[in-house]
This record gives structure tokens, sequence and C-alpha cells, in this order.
């Protein structure tokens, strides 16, 4: 009887065992098919969360790439104040930048071109005006000269002369508009020579002698008592403080003098040249227009005459030499300065 037991306890024992180890084995095959489906789960959770966070991270990229594809669409169809926003987004920002570089060097082009362009027909009026007037004087001379019947000699002479000083107003002006024209471009070279500047100027002075004495003006001289030198083309040189003289002349009459300065200032390394004249004092408002060429204040183009390009001649010759000249003009007088680099 015990031993039959003792075999229902094994039998059970084994039976035990048997399912046990195969609810093990079940067990270890669910984890294993379990952990597979996780990590799969999990790997495609990471690509969604990937996918969510880079559209989160380019979403403001892609609306700025568009707003810089705009900017550029609105600059190419000619909207050149158009300004693409620069936002702190890498290589886009330095993108933006380059944009706006780009268009605020075309806007600047444009805008020299427009101005070259309005200076261009305003030489062609300008030069037109100025040749119209003494070319409509000859002619009109020259066709009563061609009825001699009706003339004496004396006035044949009168109206020779006064044509031949009509044509040479008109030579005058071709002349100055040819010389800016070179001058403004600085179209020539320079030929520089050490030049003692207080002697230069006596020279100047001297040439125009007869023409003060014909206005009836007295010229001072103010100079520095040590030599002045510099470096510049004496040529030239004579040529802009000559329109400066022939400036100062034609508009100082009435002060009956013209005062001319030469100073040096070794501290400043400057040389200082001024030409002063006592006559009517320029408005406040034609001082920053005198340089302009063919600028002229309307009672001068009436009275004065000449070709309106002799101020601008004389600056750009100055400016070739690196001077720099100013004017002011007030109860002191009219005063023209001019300032070097000191050699």
């Amino acid at each position: 009887m015990a031993v039959i037991r003792t075999l229902q306890w094994s039998m059970l024992h084994q039976t035990l065992n048997v399912e046990f180890s195969a609810k093990l084995e079940e067990g270890f095959r669910f984890l294993h098919e379990s952990e597979t489906g996780i990590w799969f789960l999990l790997a495609v959770l990471s690509v969604l969360f990937f996918l969510i966070y880079y559209l989160i991270l380019s979403a403001p990229m892609v609306s700025y790439l568009r707003e810089i594809l705009r900017g550029v669409e609105r600059i190419k169809n000619g909207d050149l104040n158009t300004e693409i926003a620069v936002r702190q987004c890498g290589e886009l920002s330095e993108l933006a930048l380059a944009m706006n570089t780009m268009q605020s060097k075309l806007k600047e082009t444009l805008a020299k071109e427009r101005e070259t362009e309005r200076l261009k027909d305003e030489l062609i009026t300008n030069v037109a005006h100025d040749l119209r007037t003494p070319l409509t004087s000859v002619i009109g001379y020259l066709d009563l000269l061609r009825q001699p019947e009706h003339l004496t000699e004396e006035t044949k002479q009168k109206y020779i002369d006064i044509a031949y000083d009509k044509s040479e107003r008109m030579e005058g002006l071709v002349s100055d508009l040819f010389d800016f024209t070179r001058y403004e471009k600085n179209k020539i070279a320079l030929t520089k020579n050490t030049l003692e500047m207080k002697q230069f100027m006596e020279q100047i002075i001297d040439e125009f002698y007869p023409s003060m004495i014909q206005h009836q003006l007295e010229c001072y001289t103010v100079f520095t008592p040590e030599k002045v030198y510099m470096e510049g083309d004496g040529e030239l040189l004579a040529r802009a403080f000559g329109n400066l003289m022939a400036n100062a002349i034609k508009y100082g009459a009435e002060g009956k003098q013209i005062r001319v300065e030469v100073h040096s200032f070794p501290e400043l390394h400057k040389i200082r040249i001024a030409i002063t004249n006592y006559g009517k004092i320029i408005p406040k408002k034609d001082l920053d227009k005198i340089f302009d060429r063919f600028y002229r204040g309307d009672a001068s183009r009436s009275t004065q005459g000449g070709t309106g390009l002799g101020l601008a001649i004389a600056k750009n010759i100055l400016e070739m030499h690196n001077g720099t000249i100013q004017v002011r003009s007030d109860e002191h007088g009219t005063v023209f300065e001019v300032l070097f680099q000191l050699q």
C-alpha cells in the first residue's frame, strides 16, 4: 500500500514538473516575443517623436526661408526699398544680410546713374542756354554788317567788336567746359614740382594787376615770413588760383580792395591760402552751391556774365592736389580759404 502511494506521489511529481517546465518555457517565449514588440514600438515612437521635433524645429526656418524668397522676388521686380529682416537663424541670417547688402549697393548704383543722367541733362541745358545768347548776338550783328549801305564805318567797327567779344565768350565757355570735364574725371596726370607758395601767389597777383587797375581795386598781401613749400602742378594751380582771383575782382569791385594771405601752420602740417573780397555778401542759400557747375546767383547771371564753371574748375584742381576749399561771406568780406598739406 505504501509502495502504491509512493508510486502515485512520484507520478504526480513528474506530472507537475512537466507542467511547470511547459509553463516556464511558454513564459520565456512570451517574454521574448514581448521584448521584440516593445523594441519595435519604441523604435516607431522614436521616429515619430523625431519627426514631430524636426517639424517643430524647422518650421521657423522654413517660414524664414520663404520670407527671404519673397523679399528677393520683390527686389527682382524693382522694389529696391525692400529690406529683409535679419533674424537669429544661422546661415539664413547671413543670407538675409548678404541680400540686404546687395539691395543697398544696387539702390546706390541706380541712384548714381539717375544723378548722372540728371547732371547730363542739366549740362546740356546750361550749355545750350549760355551759347544761345551770345550766338544770337553774333548772328544779329553779322546780319547788320551784311547791309553796309546803311552803316557808317564807326558803326561797322562797333558791331564787329561786339560780335568778336561775344565769340570770345563762346570760346571761353567751350574751353571751360572741356577743362571742367577733364579735371572732374581726373583724366589728366599731374606734373608735380616743388612750389614756393608766396612767390607763386605774387606771380598770380601780378598777372591780374591790369584787371585790378581797370576795376579800381587795390591788393593787400599778408604773407608768413618764412618760405612755404608744397608739391603741385604749377600750371593747374595757376588756373585754380587765377579763377579765384578773377572771381574776387569780378564780384568785389564795390569793396575797392582784395586781400591775399599765405600762412603755414607746421604744428598742423597745413598751408593756408585765402583770397578775400569786400563786395556784395553772398546769401547763405548760395554758399553751399557756389562750387556747383553753372551755378550763379540770379543777379550775377544777368549782370556779370561768365560761364559759371570757374569755381567748379578751381575746386576740382585743388582736390586733385588733396586740398580743400571753403567759402564764407559776411560783413567782414567774402573769403575763399584753401588748405593744403605742408611739405
